[in-house]
């Protein structure tokens, strides 16, 4: 077996274990969906998601994108720990000394920003709660990042799978015992992130240290500032058409949206597990510096983006079912949002390549470009879209300029770490899958059987599989050796009857 072969079947290894445990919190995550669709209103939802949105904006904000630097340097530093673990601590002392100061600043200013950006909506005690959570989140994405810059897939999808089952079994338990509503998410998230920063702690403990290196953290820092302006602009993308939301059409609106997210997000978590396994790759490649290496970076980038274009088509195909089996009637409205959605998370595929280009070369002002020109054009169609569609037109504007700024970060990406891709072959793909996603929206508005409508989406998907094959969008060769990670057994029955 050639060492390709070797790195092949590394890659979908990790890849699968990654996935095992994303499929497996998807599943619970769907189990508990119909419990809380019908002890929560559609405006509950919409509460928990501005909790959760500003919490994650105010403490991703302050935190100055340093998590990519610890990421990033692991994999410079990795044959000398004793380096990478003043970096590391540094980035720590800094996060906790700076949560703390703005914690304080935000208690006291709690009722100004609950009547000012939510207009009472939320209240004073759920903005310094939903302040705590986010750096709760971010300190836990932090050290996952570390355990996937380590490869350590098996130790990740535990703590993946510990959260959702913890997470799930303290909500339902506030639920039925304590008759709480919007309350029993927000406890539930607030104790398991608690819990889980514990865990990681203790697991990446042999990397933190407490001596503060002004050098370190100046060179992370230097790496991970430009992206400040970034999250500056993310922030304004992912919170603008919220609040717009809750200011125009209201709370309801917000949970719609925020329901939509929950099902489209199923692709996201797949993209994340295939990511932690995609970005250690394509940095280590990369550090070859060959044309063999960018080749195989090409290869395994298109493959991939044509897998999950697959996944992400059958989750379009069946957004009307989901919705309709998992929620109550007052929630259908968010089976429209699902497919625009996905595309979302789709055409940040784009993303999955030019960022590490960027990263690599070490110059992320390369990044600001196309995060300046996104925040203007979502501000300008959130206001264009919003009053006319309501959710529907906030998730409109964020895929609209989505595709429009994954395009200009393909462009600087390839400027400073160019690969031979052919770029008509990824357009294809993207126009492939949105001519196919077009008649769903007709299956939606038209009333034909339950069972028949299913038989023709499946009917639709093997169209659209059978097709990508003859494309040549994916090679046989990687579908059995996908095939015989999922079911070897199979595979060695199908081996055997050929010879």
């Amino acid at each position: 077996m050639t060492d390709n072969n070797l790195i092949q079947r590394g890659f979908i290894k990790d890849s699968s274990i990654y996935l095992s445990a994303t499929v497996i919190s998807i599943v619970i995550g769907f189990i508990s969906l119909p419990v809380y669709t019908r002890f929560l209103s559609p405006s509950d939802y919409g509460t928990v998601a501005l909790f959760l949105m500003f919490g994650q904006v105010s403490s991703g904000l302050i935190s100055l994108g340093l998590q990519s630097a610890s990421f990033r340097y692991y994999f410079k530093y990795k044959n000398n720990l004793d380096e990478y673990k003043s970096l590391n601590s540094s980035i720590l002392i800094f996060l906790l000394i700076v949560y703390f100061s703005v914690g304080i600043f935000i208690y006291y200013l709690a009722n100004w920003f609950s009547s000012t950006l939510f207009d009472g909506k939320i209240t004073a005690q759920l903005i310094r709660w939903s302040f705590l959570g986010g750096c709760m989140e971010y300190l836990f994405t932090y050290f996952t990042f570390i355990l996937t810059a380590q490869l350590r897939s098996v130790t990740f999808s535990i703590i993946t799978i510990l959260r959702v089952i913890i997470r799930t079994s303290l909500s339902f338990y506030f639920i039925f015992i304590h008759s709480l509503t919007y309350l029993s998410l927000i406890y539930a998230i607030l104790l398991t992130q608690g819990i889980m920063v514990v865990s990681l702690l203790f697991l990446t403990g042999n990397l933190i240290g407490t001596r503060f290196s002004p050098y370190h953290f100046k060179k992370s820092l230097k790496f991970s500032y430009p992206m400040v302006l970034r999250l500056v602009i993310g922030t304004i993308n992912r919170s603008f058409d919220k609040l717009m939301l809750t200011n125009i059409t209201g709370l309801s609106s917000v949970g719609y949206y925020s329901i939509g997210e929950k099902f489209a997000t199923v692709l996201k978590f797949i993209m994340d597990s295939i990511g932690k396994v995609w970005t250690p790759f394509f940095q280590n490649k990369a550090h070859e510096n060959t044309q063999e290496a960018k080749k195989a970076i090409v290869k395994r980038y298109l493959e991939m983006s044509f897998f999950l274009m697959c996944l992400g088509f059958i989750l379009i195909c069946f957004s009307e079912e989901m919705v309709k089996l998992l929620t109550t009637k007052e929630y259908y409205p968010a089976m429209y949002i699902v497919p625009v959605y996905v595309f979302y998370y789709l055409f940040g595929l784009m993303g999955m390549l030019s960022i590490p280009q960027i990263q690599y070369s070490e110059k992320t002002l390369y990044i600001l470009p196309a995060s300046i020109v996104g925040v203007f054009l979502n501000i300008f169609l959130n206001i264009l879209l919003i009053p006319e569609f309501g959710a529907l037109g906030a998730v409109m504007a964020l895929s609209i300029t989505s595709i429009i700024g994954s395009i200009v970060h393909l462009y600087f990406g390839f400027k400073l770490y160019p690969i031979p891709l052919n770029w008509w072959q990824l357009a294809g793909m993207f126009l492939f899958t949105l001519i196919f996603t077009i008649p769903i929206y007709l299956f939606m508005v038209t009333e034909i059987n339950f069972l028949v409508k299913i038989v023709v989406k499946i009917i639709w998907i093997s169209i659209f599989f059978i097709l990508g094959l003859r494309f040549n969008f994916i090679s046989k060769e990687n579908i059995n050796m996908l095939f015989s990670k999922i079911n070897p057994r199979f595979m060695s029955k199908l081996t055997n009857q050929k010879t």
